[in-house]
C-alpha cells in the first residue's frame, strides 16, 4: 500500500494471514484440518457459523484434501454470498502441505454440484476445489497476491459475478450479445486511434472538461458526500449519477457531447479514491468495439478523484486509447463468457492522470493493436 494511505481491514487481515502463514508452516512437518482450523482461528479470533470462520473483515472455510486432486465440495454458492464482500480464502489442507485460496466469486470458474436450474433469483450449487482459479490475468492465486487479488474483486458486483457464474456453469442461455464486425466495421474500427487523436488537445475537448469541471464544482458538497459510502459500488454509482444527472444504466457511457466536426465523444466517468488502493472497472468490450465501430465516436474516461480527509476533488478527461492508460488496462479474459469479450479493469498504477501537466498521447499503431487484440477475444 501507498504510504500515508489508512490501511484497509480487509487488506489488514489478509497481512495478518500471512504472518501467520509464514511463522505456522516452518514449525510442522504435518497438518491436521482442524487443528489448523483451531490454530487460526485463535490466532486471528474467529467466529464460526457451520463450516465457516469468520470476522468482519475475512472468513475461511477449511477442507482436507487426500489426493492430488482438490476435486471436494467446498461451499454452497448461497453461503459463500454471505462473506463475499470480505476476503473469503479456502484453505486446502494436505498432509503435508497447506494451498491457501482466495476462492470470492470473482475467482470462481463455475459452480459445479446440485447446480440446476440456477439463476440470479435462484441461487443453489456448490462449488469444488477445481472451480476456484489458480491464475487471475496472470496473477497466481496465492497469499503473497490476496490483496491484489481482492482490490480486483471488491470492483465487481454480486450481480455481475452472479449472471458470468450462470453462463459458465451452462443451465441457461447467455443474456449478453457478442459484438460480431463485419469487414467495413473492423476498417473503421481501426480508425478509432486517429479519431481520438484528432480530437485529443482541441478547444472543443478541452470544453467538455470544462463543462464538466464546472458540474463537480456545482456539485461538491453533494460528491463528497457520496465519496463517504462505504459500499464500493454504491459509492461509484452515486457519484456518476449526482455529475450525470441520469439514473444508474450500465451503459458504455455516462455523457454524449457532439463535436461541430461531427465527432461524438461519450463519457464514461469513473469515481478514484486517492486516499484508497483500487482497481476501478473499466468498459465492456463488445460495447466499446459496437461503438467505436460505428465510426467518428471516440470514448474518454472522466476520472474524478477524491481526496475524503482532504476534502478535495481532482478531475481528468483521458481517451481510453491513451498510451499511458492502455498499460494501466488489464483485459479479464475470465469475464469472457460465450456470448460477450468480457470487460477491462484499470489494475496497474495510472495516478499519473491526475498531475497538473498530465497530457493524453494516442498512439495509432499501439492503439490499433490493442483494439486488434480486443477483436480476437
Amino acid at each position: 500500500m501507498a504510504s500515508g494511505l489508512p490501511e484497509s481491514p480487509y487488506l489488514s487481515s489478509i497481512r495478518r494471514l500471512n504472518r501467520f502463514l509464514d511463522t505456522y508452516a516452518p514449525k510442522r512437518s504435518g497438518y491436521n484440518k482442524d487443528q489448523v482450523a483451531t490454530d487460526l482461528s485463535k490466532y486471528l479470533g474467529l467466529s464460526l457459523k457451520r463450516s465457516v470462520y469468520f470476522d468482519d473483515t475475512i472468513a475461511f472455510r477449511f477442507s482436507h484434501v487426500s489426493g492430488a486432486s482438490f476435486s471436494n465440495t467446498v461451499l454452497g454458492l448461497s453461503t459463500l454470498l454471505q462473506y463475499d464482500e470480505r476476503p473469503f480464502v479456502v484453505m486446502a489442507v494436505h498432509e503435508q502441505q497447506l494451498t491457501p485460496l482466495l476462492a470470492n466469486t470473482t475467482f470462481l470458474k463455475k459452480i459445479s454440484h446440485s447446480s440446476h436450474q440456477l439463476r440470479i433469483d435462484n441461487v443453489r450449487g456448490s462449488f469444488l476445489g477445481h472451480d476456484i482459479v489458480r491464475t487471475y490475468d496472470g496473477i497466481s492465486n496465492e497469499p503473497r497476491n490476496f490483496e491484489r487479488l481482492f482490490l480486483i474483486h471488491r470492483e465487481f458486483t454480486t450481480d455481475e459475478n452472479l449472471v458470468r457464474l450462470i453462463d459458465a456453469t451452462g443451465n441457461i442461455v447467455g443474456t449478453g450479445k457478442k459484438f460480431s464486425a463485419t469487414r467495413d466495421e473492423i476498417t473503421t474500427l481501426l480508425k478509432a486511434p486517429k479519431t481520438a487523436a484528432s480530437v485529443s488537445g482541441t478547444k472543443e475537448y478541452r470544453n467538455i472538461k470544462q463543462r464538466l469541471d464546472s458540474i463537480v464544482a456545482a456539485r461538491r458538497e453533494a460528491i463528497l458526500k457520496a465519496a463517504a459510502t462505504s459500499n464500493i459500488n454504491t459509492r461509484g454509482n452515486e457519484i456518476e449519477q449526482i455529475i450525470s444527472d441520469a439514473a444508474n444504466q450500465h451503459g458504455l457511457e455516462d455523457m454524449q457531447f457532439d463535436l461541430p466536426d461531427g465527432i461524438t465523444v461519450l463519457i464514461d466517468v469513473k469515481t478514484k479514491m486517492l486516499d484508497l488502493q483500487s482497481s476501478p472497472k473499466g468498459y465492456n468490450v463488445d460495447k466499446v468495439l459496437a461503438k467505436l465501430s460505428s465510426g467518428n465516436v471516440t470514448v474518454a474516461f472522466y476520472f474524478v478523484g477524491v481526496d475524503r480527509a482532504a476534502r478535495t476533488i481532482v478531475t481528468s478527461l483521458v481517451s481510453i486509447l491513451d498510451s499511458y492508460l492502455l498499460n494501466a488496462t488489464r483485459i479479464q479474459f475470465h469475464w469472457a463468457g460465450r456470448n460477450s469479450r468480457g470487460v477491462t479493469q484499470l489494475t496497474g498504477e495510472f495516478s499519473k492522470v491526475f498531475a497538473p501537466g498530465f497530457s493524453e498521447h494516442i498512439d495509432d499503431a499501439e492503439a490499433q493493436a490493442f483494439l486488434i487484440r480486443l477483436l480476437e477475444l
